[in-house]
């Protein structure tokens, strides 16, 4: 489950001073409640208005289905995309972490 392995993951991400946050379709309510049932230390945000708004700009949607892919993006604070894994790869952010670690050494 993508959300747990970013919660454990959370404080390697701090040491890069990286930030988590999550991003579905489903109604702020229901981010919320996921949340907490699963503590996640990070914004969960609902991309509903219009739906799905984000993911097309992203090229994560899915009209068929109307929903987003699964998708981990490694955004820079120009808001260059560093880094981008989509369905199973999305679930493992050591791929994120080891991009974030790079790039961070790269800047020194």
């Amino acid at each position: 489950m993508a959300n747990t392995t970013f919660r454990e993951a959370k404080a390697k991400f701090d040491r890069e001073e990286a930030e988590i946050i999550g991003i579905s379709t489903d109604a702020p309510e229901r981010n919320k409640a996921w949340a907490e049932t699963l503590k996640l230390p990070f914004r969960l945000l609902s991309d509903r208005d219009p739906e799905g708004k984000a993911g097309r700009l992203y090229g994560v949607w899915d009209d068929l289905w109307r929903l987003e892919r699964r998708a981990t993006f490694l955004v820079d604070s120009q808001g260059v995309i560093r880094f981008v894994a989509v369905d199973s790869l999305a679930l493992d952010g050591r791929g994120v972490l080891e991009t974030l670690a790079k790039l961070r050494r790269a800047s020194r």
